[in-house]
């Protein structure tokens, strides 16, 4: 398979959950620029901002309103 997601997929460490304490918390990771560059025009043409769009695009896949919705 010649897909980025799949070369890429469960290399490093784990993640570590979030303390929801917490007001927010830093992400950091590796992306392909050229994922990043979409993700910043797809945010462009919306007029947010990169963490907005995943904010979106996470409650969507999630099928959820808003994070208050999420159950842990």
């Amino acid at each position: 398979m010649n897909n980025y997601h799949m070369q890429t997929m469960k290399t490093g460490r784990p993640a570590k959950r979030a303390d929801i304490t917490k007001a927010s918390v830093g992400v950091s990771f590796k992306l392909d620029p050229r994922l990043k560059n979409l993700l910043l025009d797809i945010a462009d043409g919306y007029d947010i901002t990169m963490t907005e769009l995943l904010h979106v695009m996470a409650l969507k896949e999630a099928g959820l309103e808003s994070l208050d919705d999420y159950q842990l």
